[in-house]
C-alpha cells in the first residue's frame, strides 16, 4: 500500500513537471509566433512589384547617373582647356598689341 502511494506521488509530481514544462513551452512558442509575425510585417512587400526588380531598376539609375556624370566630367575637363587655350592666345595678341603700340610710340 506504501508503495502505491508512493508511485502515485511520484506520477502526480512527473504530470505536474510535464505540464509546467509544456505550459512555458507553449509560452515560448507563442513568443517566437509573435516574434516571426513582426519580422514578417516589417519584411513583407505591401505593393505590386517586387522588391529585388525595384532595387535592380534603382541600381541601372544610379548606373545611368553615373555614366552622365563622368561625361559631364569630361566635357568640363575640354571645356577647360579650351579656356585655357582661348586665354593664352589672347594673352599673346594682348602682348603683340602692346609691342606694336610701344614701338609705334616711338
Amino acid at each position: 500500500m506504501a508503495l502505491v502511494g508512493a508511485g502515485g506521488t511520484v506520477i502526480v509530481a512527473l504530470v505536474g513537471a510535464m505540464v509546467e514544462l509544456l505550459r512555458r513551452q507553449a509560452g515560448a512558442l507563442s513568443e517566437v509566433r509573435e516574434h516571426a509575425q513582426e519580422a514578417r510585417d516589417q519584411v513583407a512587400n505591401t505593393h505590386s512589384t517586387n522588391l529585388r526588380d525595384d532595387l535592380d531598376a534603382v541600381a541601372s539609375a544610379i548606373d545611368r547617373v553615373l555614366a552622365h556624370q563622368e561625361q559631364h566630367s569630361e566635357d568640363i575637363a575640354a571645356l577647360r582647356s579650351d579656356i585655357a587655350h582661348e586665354r593664352r592666345e589672347r594673352l599673346a595678341v594682348a602682348e603683340r598689341l602692346d609691342d606694336h603700340m610701344a614701338a609705334s610710340a616711338v
